[in-house]
């Protein structure tokens, strides 16, 4: 049966545009592709190239995830061998095919999420050229392929989660119609969705929907992706995608630590290597902006080499926040000094909730019982912080913080209060932590903990406790003082989306109880001699 041109509602026979990659990838991690062993999302399974990846159960859903959103093209493209050239095609098509066979199944189950259709078909079009190595029958299979995924996504990307789901959803759907439509129209109307979604999704203040600094920082890679593909059709990417854009760079830049990776809230890693200097290298500055102390709900203080992050907001209404409010990371050039767990939930078990509480965040936590509580049903918090304020100054003696929420108030009584101050030359960070009852002496004997976790690179090098822990790093030591309470090593975990399990750390855990409705601690981390 002869074919209906495209132009009648026949299938797509070829591309009319191949958006450019703007990411490299990792040939090593192609190499453990080709050996059988697929990694994502912290787990790793052993299964075999010649089977392919779909034969292999997925550990967790975030892995199916990753394994589907066809990212590790990337790393297969950065290999650039005879045999990673013929993986990604055997790989790809093959999923296409079985999606072809798998008739009334097609097109159900979180694989076909909005958000994760949307990276797959953009992951398909920027690496078409290594998938179709300019074979015509291919590429009628790839382009009807990426045609399918554009008819649901246009039903369905606006459903997607607010925030970085929802703009991977918009941006395979922008993709996927500059591939398949020469009609300027089309394409206009495409660019107009896109842009709208990339104005709502994008806060005025740079942020997403559930603070995640990394899903910023992939939201971003997003944007500059559809900036660079409406300008090479031709087409003008107008005030609300570059305004979007503008914001996000800027909240980045603010939340940027010395090693040039991202703080870990809310569900967020440090992100990939590189991966956040390749986005802002990408990202146009604008001449004259004043450098910002403060995104998406997060203060920044920066002296010298060191940098501390604060998160200064509640947590987001989402299933992967943290109850984090005043938590901090400190970090000394390229070293993290003081962390949070990190994001636990991609291992599994009892992870997932663990690291979402107080307890796993550096900051002060009562009675065990996290500043913001999980409700039933969704996993999201229901109570918590209703007011959280914050402030900075900057003088000539250095960069204050004052922050305080009320997470405490209703359960306890008590509101806490974190002060924090980073001297000019970056060499010494004090902090002054304070529970207080608004309404009398409430909270008479609760006992309470701030917990400082250490980055597993320092508590390697911690030393004694008794006159301040010291930490021995090979480029300075640093040494930690407190008054108010009783210190002590203990036990911690390091949560790292790269590594597929948790790391064993320690944490320095100040003890104390509540008297007469009050209680403060006061600490330092100063720099030796």
């Amino acid at each position: 049966m002869m074919s209906l041109p495209r132009s009648l509602g026949g299938p797509p026979r070829a591309l009319v545009f191949r958006p450019r990659a703007l990411w490299i990838g990792e040939a090593s991690r192609a190499r453990e592709m080709l050996e059988g062993r697929f990694r994502f999302a912290g787990r790793e399974v052993q299964g075999s190239a010649e089977a392919g990846p779909w034969r292999i159960a997925a550990p967790s859903e975030d892995f199916a995830e990753a394994l589907h959103g066809f990212g590790w093209l990337d790393d297969l493209a950065a290999a650039d061998t005879a045999a990673a050239r013929e993986q990604a095609r055997r790989w790809a098509f093959g999923w296409m095919t079985r999606e072809a066979q798998s008739g009334a199944e097609a097109g159900r189950g979180p694989v076909w999420r909005p958000d994760v259709a949307g990276r797959r078909a953009l992951a398909w079009l920027t690496r078409a050229e290594l998938l179709t190595q300019n074979d015509p029958a291919l590429e009628r299979q790839l382009a009807g392929a990426v045609d399918q995924h554009a008819r649901r996504l246009k039903r369905e990307a606006s459903k997607a989660e607010p925030g970085r789901a929802r703009l991977e959803a918009e941006a395979g759907l922008f993709a996927a119609v500059l591939a398949l439509e020469p009609g300027e129209a089309r394409r206009g109307r495409a660019l107009a969705r896109l842009a709208g979604a990339a104005e709502a999704q994008i806060a005025p203040d740079g942020g997403v929907a559930n603070r995640s600094p990394e899903d910023l920082c992939e939201a971003l890679v997003l944007l500059e992706s559809a900036a660079a593909m409406a300008v090479e059709t031709g087409l003008e990417p107008g005030a609300r995608l570059t305004g979007a854009l503008d914001r996000a760079q800027g909240a980045l830049r603010a939340l940027r630590m010395r090693d040039g990776a991202l703080p870990r809230f809310h569900g967020g890693g440090p992100g990939r290597p590189g991966r956040l200097d390749a986005a802002l290298a990408l990202a146009p500055r604008r001449g004259g902006e004043a450098a910002r102390v403060e995104a998406m709900g997060f203060v920044k203080l920066t002296a010298g080499r060191l940098a501390a992050v604060i998160d200064a907001a509640a947590p987001p209404a989402t299933e992967t926040a943290h109850a984090s409010t005043l938590a901090f990371e400190l970090a000394a050039g390229s070293r993290r000094l003081v962390v949070n767990s990190g994001p636990g939930g991609a291992f599994g078990g009892d992870w997932y909730a663990a690291c979402r509480a107080t307890a796993a965040q550096s900051t002060l936590s009562l009675e065990g019982v996290s500043s913001s509580r999980v409700g039933p049903g969704d996993g999201r918090f229901r109570s918590g912080p209703a007011a959280v304020s914050a402030q900075t100054t900057q003088d000539v003696d250095g960069a204050w913080f004052l922050g305080e929420h009320d997470g405490y108030l209703e359960s306890h009584g008590l509101v806490h209060r974190r002060r924090l101050f980073l001297s000019p030359d970056g060499r010494d960070f004090r902090g002054e932590d304070a529970l207080i009852s608004p309404a009398g002496a409430a909270g008479e004997g609760l006992g309470f903990a701030v917990r400082f976790h250490l980055h597993p690179d320092a508590a390697d090098a911690v030393q004694g406790l008794q006159d301040g822990a010291r930490l021995a790093l090979p480029d300075g030591a640093w040494r930690f003082t407190v008054r108010g309470g009783t210190p002590s090593l203990a036990e911690s975990v390091y949560f790292d989306p790269q590594v597929e399990a948790p790391r064993a750390t320690r944490q320095i855990v100040v003890a104390g109880r509540v008297a007469q409705g009050t209680a403060r601690v006061v600490w330092s981390v100063a720099r030796e001699s």
